[in-house]
């Protein structure tokens, strides 16, 4: 057989250097999945210089201001944190708020995510299903079993004893910026929450991970939701709510998180080259 690399006979070094190149006729590349595919598929690609659209991972800081409708946050963020057993790329998984309402709002929202319960497509009841696979609930425990001393389970952390993939809601405190489950896309049913002291520290806590998806903030200031909306490095920000998604406005992110959008004229633009023609 040739070499893959260079079709000449086996050349175990060239396989080495380079890797397989891409199907010639393939001239765009699209992607959704995990940050590493994404920079696999982008290192293959780049041999050929093929286009990538890239819709990564994410991991979507939620900031609360002290003039949130803290009820209403509660409300919307336990049902859209929790959603899909966590399994989705804008899921609120790092809610940062202001210190002088952290512990209202902790304290109401594992309250709020303490009752609700996975299970089964066919369990009426159920509030959120399974994770996908084996390898997928092993991710989230090793997460949560490599929680340093500093932080705080407040509620769940534990996985269903029972077959299938089911974990229970699950809120952490006291993480801190550096730490794994802070910087990591969990993709499961877990959430942090950290506090803040003003904005400017708000937007560092929440730029500081390398994905840069989707993002909110929660406030009652106009002005101050714009100085977020300019701050937050995400392709996505919502004020005053989360996950919100109409197909005329695109859906993309930036930094590991990828590049390229869905939805919208620029989805389809994604999907085009300019070509200048003249008489």
């Amino acid at each position: 057989m040739p070499c893959p690399g260079c079709a000449r006979p086996p050349c175990r070094g060239c396989r080495s250097r380079s890797p397989r190149p891409a199907h010639p006729q393939v001239r765009l590349v699209a992607v959704t999945g995990s940050v590493r595919a994404g920079q696999e598929i982008a290192a293959a690609a780049a041999a050929d210089l093929k286009r990538l659209h890239l819709e990564l991972g994410g991991n979507a800081p939620v900031l609360i201001h002290e003039d949130a409708d803290l009820d209403e946050a509660v409300e919307q963020l336990s049902s859209l944190a929790f959603y899909n057993a966590g399994q989705d790329c804008t899921a609120a998984t790092r809610i940062l708020v202001h210190h002088r309402i952290h512990d209202a709002f902790l304290d109401a929202f594992a309250d709020r995510a303490a009752r609700l319960r996975p299970g089964a497509f066919d369990d009426a009841d159920a509030d959120f299903g399974p994770l996908a696979n084996a390898g997928q609930l092993a991710t989230v425990r090793g997460l949560l079993e490599r929680l340093p001393g500093h932080t705080e389970v407040v509620t769940g952390g534990m996985a269903l004893d029972r077959p299938g993939y089911f974990h229970q809601t699950t809120v952490v405190a006291g993480a801190r910026q550096g730490d794994e489950i802070v910087r990591s896309e969990v993709f499961g049913p877990v959430v942090t929450v950290q506090p803040f002291t003003d904005e400017s520290e708000a937007f560092e806590m929440a730029n500081s991970v390398p994905q840069g998806l989707a993002a909110s903030v929660w406030t009652r200031d106009h002005d101050r939701a714009m100085r977020a909306s300019r701050a937050l490095h995400t392709g996505i920000v919502w004020v005053n709510t989360h996950g919100t998604t109409v197909s005329e406005m695109p859906h993309g992110g930036v930094r590991h998180s990828g590049y390229g959008s869905d939805l919208s004229l620029t989805g389809l633009l994604d999907y085009t080259q300019v070509k200048h023609v003249m008489l």
